[in-house]
C-alpha cells in the first residue's frame, strides 16, 4: 500500500535539514568574501608626462664655437686659446691671469637660451656672463667681474687659496677693463660652493640668487627666498668636479633659470628695476682666484623672439 504524498515530503525536508545544519546542528558561518587590494589609480592614457629634453638637441639653436677658432670671439689673445676642440684659458703660478671676460661678438640677446659644457681643473674660479655689458669707466681696479678684491673674497664663505692678495703672486696678465664684464650670470668656482648661483657682478648684490632657492629681487629689500628647490649641498653634490658638466641657461622676461646637469639649480624672477637687464652680452670667464685651467665647448644659442643689435 503506498505511503501518502506528506510522508514522502517530510522525509525530503528533514534530509535536507540535516545537510544544512551538520552533524552538531549548527549553521556554518558563511565564507569569508576574497580579499583584494585595490587596483592603483590610474592615470588616464591622455595625461602623458613631457620627456626630458636631450641636451644634444641643436635644432633651432645656432652654434657660437666652431671647435677650432675663435672666430665670433673677442677676448685677450694673451689668455684665451682654442685647445683640444674648447675654448681654454690657463692661470699658473708662474703666469698668473687677472679676472677677464671671453665675449661673444654676435649681439646682445634679450630671451634666450643657451647650452654649453665646461669644465674647471685645479682650483680656479670662473662663471658665465649674460645680459652683461662693459664699463671702461671703471678701469682695471679692485671690482672686477668677480668681486670687489680680497674683502669681497674673504666674505664669499672664506678666502680660497690664491685669494688673498697678500699671498697671491702678481699678475702676469692684469684686468683689461675692456674684457671686464658687469651684470647678472653663473657662478661656478672650483670648490663649488656657489656653482649655479644667479649672481650680479659690480653691484653691491653680488649672489643674488642661492642654489636651491627660488628667489625674487623687489626694490629696496635684500632678494628673498620664494620657494625651494632642494638641498644645497645635494644639489652641489650633482656638480662634476675635474670633469664636464652641461651647463643650461633659460633668461624669459624677468625670470632667470640656471640648470646643471640637468638639474634645475636656482630661479630668479628680478623685479628690482635698479638692477635688472632685459638684454646685454654673453661672456666666459677666468677669475683671478685660484690657479687652473678653465674649459668651455659645445656652445649654443636660442634666440627668442627679435635679437636686440649690439
Amino acid at each position: 500500500m503506498s505511503r501518502p504524498a506528506p510522508f514522502v515530503l517530510a522525509v525530503l525536508l528533514g534530509a535536507a535539514t540535516v545537510a544544512i545544519h551538520g552533524q552538531g546542528g549548527q549553521t556554518p558561518a558563511p565564507p569569508a568574501p576574497a580579499t583584494t587590494t585595490p587596483a592603483a589609480p590610474r592615470i588616464p592614457a591622455i595625461f602623458v608626462p613631457p620627456e626630458p629634453i636631450d641636451f644634444g638637441e641643436h635644432e633651432g639653436w645656432t652654434s657660437l664655437f666652431d671647435g677650432r677658432t675663435l672666430s665670433g670671439w673677442d677676448g685677450n689673445p694673451d689668455v684665451w686659446s682654442v685647445d683640444g676642440g674648447a675654448i681654454t684659458a690657463v692661470s699658473t703660478a708662474e703666469r698668473r691671469l687677472g679676472s677677464t671676460h671671453i665675449i661673444w661678438s654676435g649681439g646682445e640677446p634679450a630671451d634666450f637660451e643657451l647650452k654649453l659644457e665646461m669644465k674647471l681643473e685645479g682650483d680656479i674660479h670662473s662663471g658665465i656672463a649674460y645680459r652683461s655689458f662693459v664699463d671702461a669707466s671703471r678701469g682695471s681696479g679692485a671690482r672686477q667681474g668677480a668681486g670687489a678684491g680680497a674683502g669681497a673674497a674673504a666674505g664669499r664663505q672664506g678666502a680660497a687659496p690664491g685669494r688673498g692678495a697678500s699671498t697671491a703672486p702678481p699678475l702676469a696678465v692684469p684686468a683689461n677693463p675692456k674684457w671686464t664684464l658687469y651684470g647678472p650670470g653663473l657662478d661656478f668656482d672650483y670648490d663649488r660652493l656657489l656653482a649655479g648661483n644667479v649672481e650680479d657682478r659690480g653691484s653691491p648684490r653680488r649672489e643674488v640668487a642661492w642654489r636651491g632657492s627660488m628667489a625674487r629681487a623687489e626694490p629696496g629689500v635684500r632678494p628673498r627666498q620664494v620657494g625651494s628647490l632642494g638641498d644645497p649641498d645635494a644639489l652641489m653634490a650633482r656638480i662634476k668636479s675635474d670633469d664636464w658638466n652641461q651647463i643650461h641657461i633659460i633668461a624669459r622676461g624677468h625670470q632667470l633659470t640656471h640648470i646643471i646637469n640637468g638639474q634645475v639649480m636656482t630661479i630668479l624672477t628680478d623685479d628690482d628695476p635698479q638692477y635688472f637687464r632685459a638684454a646685454g652680452l654673453i661672456g666666459l670667464q677666468i677669475e683671478q682666484y685660484g690657479l687652473g685651467r678653465v674649459s668651455f665647448r659645445n656652445i649654443w644659442l636660442k634666440q627668442i623672439g627679435a635679437p636686440a643689435a649690439r
